[in-house]
C-alpha cells in the first residue's frame, strides 16, 4: 500500500517537472510473451496477435505514446533474453520470490490458480488435488503449482514447456491429469470439439499473480507501466479488458447458471402452483367430503327415520288391516295371492301363511272370476254370494267387492278383494223377517177383526130385534137400507183382503207417459166442484215398462189421498209431473197442498190397517206399495204437517222403445 502510495506520489511529480518527451529517444519497445496461451495472448482467425495481454499493452502504448514488438517466446527463452537485453519487458510472467531476485516486476494486474483437468471417465475418482496421487499428470515447468508436486508422494510427474503442449498430452492419453490455465484448457477443448469429453475441476491451487516483467534497475520502463497499469486500474477499463476476455467463459456458464436456475425457478413455481393448487383442492375436497359426509349423515339419518316411520306405518297398517271387520286379500295381476289380513283368513277357515302359498284355490278363484265379471257390468257394487268352502258342505254368505289396484305412476299393478261374513247377519234378517211377518200378520188379524166386527155388530143387533121388531114397518125400512150396506162392507173388507194376500202376477209391458194417467179423467170432475187447480206436466216421450193396469190403481188411489188432503185447505192445488230420473228409471211426482202428515205418521203409512180417516180400511196405501214393487220400482213419502205432502214413484223405463212403435 505504501509503495503504491509513492508511487502515486512520484507519478504525480514526474508529470508535474518531468516532461514525456524524455521517452521521445525510444519509442518502440521489444515485448516478448508466449503467445500461444489463450486468452491471455494468441493469434486470431486473420493471424493478428490478440488476447488480454496483447490489449493491456496496446492500452499501456496508447497511453504513453509508445510502440511495442511484439516477440514470440517460451517464457523460459524470454527470462533469458530479458536477462540479457535483448527485450525490454516479458508480459504474462508469474510472480516469485526467485524472480524476484532477477526481475523487476510491474503491478498484478491478474490472479489465477491452476485448475485439474480430467477425462469424464475420472470424475468419480478425482475430485481435490490430494486425489492425484497414484495418477500421472502433466504440467508447465513454468506453472507455480510445479513445487507443490514436486513434493507429493506417489505421484507419476511430466513436464512440458508450454501448457499446449500438456493439453495435447492430456488429450494424447498419455497422462491422466493436466494441471494448467482453466481458460487456455477450455479454449483447446472447444477448439478440438472434445469439451464433452473433460471436466475442469475449479480446485484453487497455488494462485499466482500474473504481471509484467522487466530488466532488474529498469525503473523508468517499470514505473511507466506501473504508472499505467495503476490508471487503468482506477478507471476501472483494466477490469473491462480482462472481462473481455475472461467474462465470455464465465458469461456462459453464468447464462447456463442462470437458465439452470430459470428453468429450476419456473419448475419450483410450478411444483409450488401444483402444490398449492393440489392444498387448495385438497381443502376444498375436505370440505367436500366433510359436506358429503356430514349430508350422507344426514341422509343416513333421514333414511334410518324413513325406515322406522315405514316400519312404523307397516306396524300400523297391519294393525288396521287385522284388526277392521273386513276380510282383505290382494292379487298381482297373474291372480296370485300376495297379502291376506287377518279376517279374510277367519272367513275362509284357512291361514294366512297357508292363504300366501296358494296358487289355484278353488273357491276364490270362482268368487274372484265372478265378482270381477259382475264389478265390471255392475260398476264395483256389493254382491251376496253362498258359498261352499269345505268338504263339510259349510255354507257361508259373503258379501265382496273388487277393485284393481295401481301404482303410484297409475300403472296396473293387481286386484284387491274386500269381503264381510253376512252368514249370521243373513240369519239374523231371517228371523226377523219370520217376526216381521207374524208382527203383520197379528196386525192383520187384529185388523180384519176389527173391521169385520162393526158390521158384524150392525147386523146382530138387527137380526136380534127381528123377531120383536119384524112387523114394524119403520124398523123393516132402517134394516133393508142398513143391512146390505154393512153386509157390502164386510165383502169390501174380504176382497182386499184376498188381493193383498194373493196378488196376481203383473202384466208388464212397454207404455207411453200420457196412457199412465188416462184414468184421472174420473177425477176431474170431483176436483172441478170442489174447486181444487189440477196441473200436470208430463214428458210425452217417455215409455215405462210396467203393468199399466196396476199403476192405475196406484194413481188412482193417491189422487183420491190428495183430493181428500186438500178438502179443507184454503189453497187446493194438486200436481201431477212425470219426467226422466236417469236413463233408466222414470219419474211420478204427486204434490197437494193438503193438511200434510206428522213425521210418526209417515213411519207407518205403507203398513196394514193404518189409517187417519175415519171410514179407511187402511190397506190402500199398503197396496200400492206392493203394487210398484212388483213393477220393479219403489215409493217415498214427504210430507210437512198443513204445508202439504209430495209421493214419488220411481218405475224402470223400456230399453227398446222401438217395440212399442211396432
Amino acid at each position: 500500500m505504501y509503495k503504491i502510495l509513492g508511487i502515486c506520489c512520484f507519478t504525480l511529480f514526474f508529470q508535474t517537472i518531468w516532461s514525456p518527451d524524455i521517452f521521445a529517444e525510444q519509442k518502440t519497445y521489444k515485448i516478448a510473451g508466449e503467445w500461444a496461451l489463450p486468452p491471455f495472448s494468441f493469434k486470431n482467425k486473420d493471424g493478428k496477435l490478440t488476447g488480454i495481454n496483447i490489449d493491456i499493452m496496446e492500452k499501456i502504448a496508447d497511453y504513453n505514446g509508445l510502440d511495442f514488438e511484439y516477440i514470440p517466446m517460451g517464457m523460459q527463452d524470454a527470462e533469458k533474453a530479458l536477462k540479457d537485453g535483448s527485450i525490454d519487458a516479458i508480459v504474462g510472467s508469474t510472480y516469485s520470490t526467485e524472480k524476484d531476485n532477477q526481475f523487476d516486476f510491474t503491478q498484478s494486474y491478474f490472479t489465477m490458480s491452476q485448475s485439474i483437468i480430467i477425462p469424464n471417465a475420472k470424475q468419480n475418482d478425482i475430485h481435490t488435488l490430494t486425489d492425484l496421487r497414484n495418477s500421472h499428470v502433466v504440467l508447465d515447468n513454468n506453472t507455480p503449482v510445479i513445487s507443490t508436486f514436486l513434493n507429493m508422494r506417489n505421484t507419476n510427474l511430466t513436464t512440458v514447456s508450454n501448457q499446449y503442449s500438456g493439453i495435447l498430452t492430456l488429450l494424447n492419453k498419455r497422462a491422466d491429469v493436466f494441471i494448467g490455465n482453466k481458460w487456455t484448457a477450455d479454449y483447446y477443448l472447444k477448439k478440438f470439439r472434445l469439451e464433452n469429453h473433460y471436466i475442469i475441476l475449479d480446485e484453487v491451487i497455488e494462485p499466482a499473480d500474473y504481471t509484467i516483467a522487466v530488466k532488474k534497475g529498469n525503473q523508468t520502463l517499470l514505473f511507466m507501466m506501473d504508472n499505467t497499469l495503476t490508471e487503468l486500474k482506477a478507471n476501472r477499463n483494466l477490469n473491462e479488458i480482462i472481462d473481455k476476455w475472461v467474462m465470455p467463459q464465465s458469461n456462459q456458464k453464468i447464462a447456463r447458471l442462470e437458465q439452470f436456475i430459470f428453468w429450476l425457478i419456473i419448475i419450483l413455481a410450478a411444483v409450488a402452483l401444483i402444490l398449492l393448487i393440489i392444498y387448495i383442492w385438497n381443502q376444498k375436497l375436505k370440505k367436500s367430503v366433510h359436506a358429503q359426509t356430514k349430508s350422507l349423515h344426514l341422509l343416513n339419518k333421514d333414511l334410518q327415520m324413513q325406515r322406522q316411520n315405514i316400519a312404523n306405518s307397516k306396524a300400523f297398517k297391519d294393525q288396521i288391516l287385522n284388526n277392521i271387520n273386513t276380510g282383505i286379500i290382494t292379487f298381482d295381476l297373474d291372480f296370485v295371492i300376495t297379502s291376506c289380513n287377518a279376517k279374510a283368513s277367519d272367513i275362509l277357515n284357512i291361514s294366512a301363511e297357508n292363504i300366501l302359498n296358494l296358487r289355484n284355490y278353488p273357491t276364490l278363484i270362482r268368487l274372484f272370476n265372478s265378482s270381477y265379471q259382475e264389478h265390471e257390468e255392475k260398476n264395483g257394487t256389493n254382491y251376496f254370494q253362498v258359498l261352499v268352502l269345505n268338504e263339510e258342505s259349510e255354507r257361508k254368505v259373503i258379501s265382496y267387492t273388487v277393485h284393481k289396484m295401481y301404482s303410484s305412476e297409475e300403472i296396473q299393478t293387481g286386484f284387491l278383494l274386500s269381503m264381510n261374513d253376512e252368514t249370521e247377519k243373513k240369519l239374523l234378517e231371517k228371523k226377523l223377517v219370520t217376526q216381521e211377518k207374524l208382527h203383520a200378520l197379528g196386525q192383520l188379524v187384529a185388523g180384519v177383526a176389527h173391521e169385520i166386527r162393526n158390521p158384524l155388530t150392525s147386523i146382530k143387533t138387527f137380526i136380534d130385534l127381528l123377531p120383536s121388531k119384524y112387523e114394524n114397518p119403520q124398523f123393516r125400512q132402517v134394516l133393508m137400507e142398513h143391512l146390505p150396506t154393512e153386509v157390502n162392507r164386510l165383502n169390501a173388507i174380504v176382497t182386499d183382503l184376498i188381493d193383498y194376500a194373493r196378488p196376481r202376477p203383473p202384466n208388464i209391458r212397454n207404455y207411453y207417459a200420457h196412457e199412465l194417467i188416462s184414468l184421472l179423467a174420473f177425477h176431474k170432475v170431483t176436483m172441478e166442484k170442489k174447486q181444487i187447480n189440477f196441473e200436470q206436466t208430463i214428458d210425452e216421450d217417455l215409455v215405462f215398462y210396467i203393468d199399466l193396469q196396476q199403476i192405475h190403481q196406484v194413481l188412482l188411489n193417491l189422487v183420491l189421498n190428495s183430493i181428500q188432503a186438500v178438502e179443507e185447505t184454503k189453497h187446493k192445488t194438486i200436481k201431477i209431473t212425470i219426467d226422466k230420473m236417469n236413463e233408466k228409471t222414470g219419474r211420478i211426482i204427486i204434490a197437494d197442498t193438503g193438511k200434510g202428515m206428522k213425521q210418526e205418521e209417515q213411519n207407518h203409512i205403507f203398513e196394514p190397517f193404518f189409517t187417519n180417516k175415519e171410514k179407511g180400511v187402511g190397506l190402500g196405501l199398503t197396496l200400492s206399495y206392493r203394487l210398484i214393487k212388483e213393477n220393479n220400482g219403489d215409493i217415498y213419502v214427504k210430507s210437512y204437517l198443513n204445508s202439504g205432502t209430495k209421493f214419488v214413484i220411481l218405475l224402470p223405463l223400456s230399453e227398446e222403445r222401438e217395440a212399442i212403435l211396432s
